[in-house]
């Protein structure tokens, strides 16, 4: 039976919990395909959000989730002020765990004492809804709120972790190891995370850490190209340092000089949106380079038909973060829009240089202009790299078949105390063997 589906057939489909900071996040798409790509696989979610959102906007994959939203009340709330009464009674009758969820909450500077009450709500929303299981994206202080309710009443928890939750100077390590070692299982989505966790994270349990991509919905990103008369370069993402926009202007601007002009256009919003507006200026580049603000997938899709190329000039930021596995570098490899991108942390693991895209050291402004003037210059090689990046994201980025995975281990996770082992072909499955 095809993994991807087998949850369609199961007489009691699952019933999976998501702990999130904040639902939706126009920025956070994978959850949302995620949760939307679970659903169609049979499983019954429900989603608690630790906070409101605050975007402005929110991103059409929000849309194809059916499962319910609950939020939980601002502190302060009154309803927040009677959890810790007689009803917390309950869930802290066991003094000695409760001393260790308040260590585990001291440990933790992104949390405040609110969070306990936090921890208690989560017991009551996992109960209510009978959930058999919950999984947080995200190793914050959502993950603490988990750890803490899990110590408090048992909740059976799975963590996926990312970037910024692993690799900024401000993480606790040891706490995240305790995260990770409570939890079934643990997610991180590229091997670079993987091992730079096995290695850093003292007393961690390897075992429970694994490898699964990001997957994209492949049918929403149709080779369709159709390149715009002038040579154009595409970015998108949050307008953040790691982005690493302001070297792709500054590439922009090498090129211009060189006597090759090359439109750019780069998407998202963010707080770094003054300063390259600012770079744009001084560098005399109103004429060619557009900040187009943030974009929905259909725009995005269109975006990518008329791109010459895609760039993403990812570096490590000055607190140490850095990007993962970007999931529009996944969107434009399957799109047949190809590649460049920077030699850092996951990107390694979704572009083949000269293969499936173009790779650069970070911060290279002067590599990263040659590696633009090569794609708009040679239509063989562009030809030939979207070709590969499309097989790429077939082979390694389908969200059904990372999905499925996800799905197996939850399966076998639900109602389990200790660890779940994971199926035995789950390497394989990404074509990870040996």
């Amino acid at each position: 039976m095809d993994r991807t589906n087998r949850g369609l057939t199961d007489k009691h489909p699952l019933r999976i919990g998501y702990l999130l900071r904040m639902y939706p996040r126009f920025s956070q798409t994978f959850v949302a395909n995620e949760i939307a790509e679970l659903e169609r696989q049979g499983a019954e979610v429900r989603i608690l959000s630790l906070r409101t959102p605050t975007d402005q906007k929110v991103h059409e994959a929000a849309s194809r989730v059916r499962a319910v939203v609950e939020y939980l009340p601002e502190p302060g709330h009154a309803r927040h002020r009677s959890v810790l009464g007689a009803e917390a009674d309950r869930w802290c009758a066991d003094r000695p765990a409760l001393t260790r969820a308040l260590r585990f909450l001291r440990n933790d500077q992104t949390c405040g004492r609110d969070d306990l009450v936090r921890a208690v709500e989560i017991l009551r929303w996992a109960k209510d809804n009978r959930l058999e299981h919950v999984h947080v994206h995200f190793g914050t202080g959502e993950a603490t709120v988990a750890l803490m309710a899990h110590v408090l009443g048992g909740l059976s928890y799975s963590l996926t972790l990312h970037a910024f939750d692993i690799f900024r100077e401000n993480v606790n390590r040891e706490l995240l190891a305790q995260k990770i070692n409570h939890s079934q299982f643990t997610v991180t989505v590229t091997e670079f995370n993987r091992r730079f966790m096995i290695q850093n994270l003292r007393g961690v349990d390897a075992d429970r850490i694994r490898l699964n991509y990001n997957g994209i919905a492949l049918d929403r990103f149709a080779v369709e190209r159709s390149p715009a008369r002038e040579p154009t370069v595409f970015g998108l993402g949050r307008l953040i340092e790691k982005k690493g926009f302001v070297h792709l202007i500054a590439a922009i601007g090498r090129l211009r000089d060189e006597g090759l002009r090359i439109r750019c256009r780069i998407g998202g919003d963010g707080p770094e949106a003054g300063r390259l507006g600012e770079r744009i200026k001084a560098l005399d580049l109103g004429s060619l380079v557009e900040l187009v603000g943030p974009l929905q997938e259909v725009q995005v899709r269109e975006e990518l038909r008329r791109a010459t190329a895609f760039v993403l000039p990812c570096v490590r930021a000055k607190d140490g973060n850095i990007d993962a596995l970007p999931t529009v570098l996944l969107e434009a490899q399957a799109a047949g829009c190809p590649v460049i991108t920077t030699r850092l942390s996951g990107n390694p693991e979704i572009v083949e240089d000269r293969v499936s895209g173009l790779l650069v050291e970070p911060e290279d402004d002067g590599a990263l202009a040659s590696a633009i003037r090569e794609m708009v210059c040679h239509s063989d090689l562009k030809e030939a790299l979207s070709q590969e990046g499309r097989r790429r994201a077939e082979e390694l980025f389908d969200i059904r078949r990372s999905v499925g995975v996800l799905h197996d281990w939850i399966r076998r996770a639900r109602g389990r105390g200790g660890r779940c082992e994971p199926a035995a072909d789950a390497r394989c499955s990404l074509g990870l063997t040996g």
